[in-house]
């Protein structure tokens, strides 16, 4: 009886950080719709306005991007932005970035939340259809 309530406890914890672990980032359609706007200022030139990619630029929407991305931390797409997006130029400040990424988690077919993204979202990009 002593080993089975560690047992129990290890598994309901190791069940609510799975659970965590998998729940969809979350961002708002006010975020969305801005990060639009940063988007089409500061990475649609590489990447296209349509999100498809360009010549070194790859796509940030579609099978591509969701099987890359799909199932990590939205979290580290936003630090991966952070660290190195734009490569040149003028770089958005960070409340423009997690807009960006809210538009990006939109256009590949996640739904707003009330909740706003940030750079301590759990949550996890879940393309579209899963």
């Amino acid at each position: 009886m002593r080993l089975l309530l560690p047992i129990l406890c290890s598994v309901f914890l190791l069940g609510g950080w799975m659970s965590a672990q998998s729940a969809p980032a979350r961002f708002t359609g006010n975020q969305a719709r801005a990060g639009r706007t940063a988007y089409n200022d500061s990475c649609a030139t590489c990447h296209t306005a349509a999100l498809v990619g360009g010549l070194d630029a790859p796509p940030l929407a579609g099978a591509d991007f969701q099987g890359f991305w799909g199932g990590r931390p939205a979290r580290e797409l936003l630090a991966y932005v952070k660290a190195a997006m734009p490569p040149a130029g003028r770089k958005p400040d960070d409340t423009s970035l997690e807009s960006i990424v809210a538009y990006i988690l939109e256009r590949n077919g996640m739904s707003a939340s009330t909740v706003p993204f940030d750079d301590d979202d759990q949550g996890v990009i879940q393309p579209s259809g899963r």
